[in-house]
């Protein structure tokens, strides 16, 4: 839409007899097609950047904004709110294209710059989106920057957390682990007194099987005993009971006699 077209040349040995007209309180409303030659013959714009630049009419401010290349052609659409902030008429406007340290500049043209009916116009002011573009970056960059802090502060709370209960688990970690030798004492203790009373059991054990082994030896003497009495004496053998006295005491005996 709008798109209004001329021809540059860098030889700047123009006539400068191109001129753009443009209107406050428009928005992108007209686009420059410059097309760019170098004494005649089509400038290749591969590699560079362009920037149209224009003296304004009050001849105190200008403006500079970044246009697009393709070929031998310049592309700016216009932003009125800046290029157009002070109605009137400019000579003073150009394309600059550089790459790297190189610079150049095409030769002028005019801009009429028609006034808005409208209220509400900006005061006039310099431009230059490079210069917007250099503190736009710079806010984003103090933005980041802000949000780096925040995130390390957060960052720094959570690690003094994080060490607050590593501590934590520490000192329970060692609790337990004097608990654990405590209980481990405990049970060496134990197995010392189970082992000592196993020694004692044991024991005990080997003296009941002496004393049963003794008894055993006991009856089978008993036995063996009784068996020679039960021999010595004849199924029809009589014995009587015999008293004899002996001071003051009586004592008892078995004799094979009535005498």
């Amino acid at each position: 839409m709008n798109v209004q077209t001329i021809e540059l040349d860098v030889n700047k040995r123009g006539c400068g007899n191109n001129c753009i007209r443009i209107a406050q309180g428009e928005g992108g409303g007209t686009t420059i097609k410059a097309l760019i030659y170098d004494n005649g013959g089509e400038l290749a714009l591969s590699g560079y950047s362009a920037f149209l630049v224009a003296r304004l009419p009050d001849r105190i401010h200008y403006y500079r904004g970044s246009a697009t290349v393709s070929g031998n052609t310049i592309t700016y659409v216009c932003d009125e709110s800046k290029l157009a902030s002070v109605p009137g008429y400019t000579d003073e406007a150009y394309f600059e294209i550089v790459k790297g340290d190189f610079l150049a500049q095409t030769e002028r043209f005019a801009l009429d710059i028609l006034r808005s009916a409208k209220d509400g116009q900006q005061p006039a002011q310099s431009w230059d989106n490079a210069i917007d573009d250099l503190i736009k970056r710079g806010e984003t960059a103090v933005k980041s920057s802000e949000a780096a802090v925040a995130a390390a502060n957060g960052a720094v709370s959570k690690a003094d957390t994080a060490t607050g209960k590593a501590n934590a688990a520490a000192r329970e970690a060692s609790a337990a682990t004097g608990k654990a030798n405590a209980a481990a004492g405990e049970a060496n203790t134990a197995a010392e007194k189970a082992d000592t009373a196993a020694g004692k059991a044991n024991t005990s054990a080997e003296k009941a099987d002496t004393a049963a082994q003794g008894a055993n030896d006991a009856k089978t003497e008993a036995l063996k005993a009784a068996e020679e009495a039960r021999g010595s004496i004849s199924p029809d053998k009589r014995l009587y009971i015999a008293y004899d006295t002996v001071g003051d005491t009586d004592y008892i005996s078995l004799v094979d006699t009535e005498d």
